[in-house]
């Protein structure tokens, strides 16, 4: 059999093995609130064309 198809088998549960769910605990505390206004600007940034970064022409649906 060939070494690099063998299956390898599992060792076992690490002692501390993490709980299922959520593992990374952080703070949301310094990050603001996303609002209209600025989910509107990111929007209107993310379209601006810049140096080196090339957009897909959008072609619009024909009427069925």
């Amino acid at each position: 059999m060939n070494k690099t198809r063998a299956q390898s088998k599992p060792t076992g549960t690490p002692e501390k093995a993490a709980a299922a769910g959520r593992v990374f605990k952080f703070s949301l505390k310094g990050i603001p609130a996303v609002d209209a206004a600025m989910e509107a600007r990111l929007e209107a940034a993310a379209r601006t064309p810049r140096k080196d970064r090339r957009y897909p022409v959008m072609i619009e649906a024909p009427d069925a």
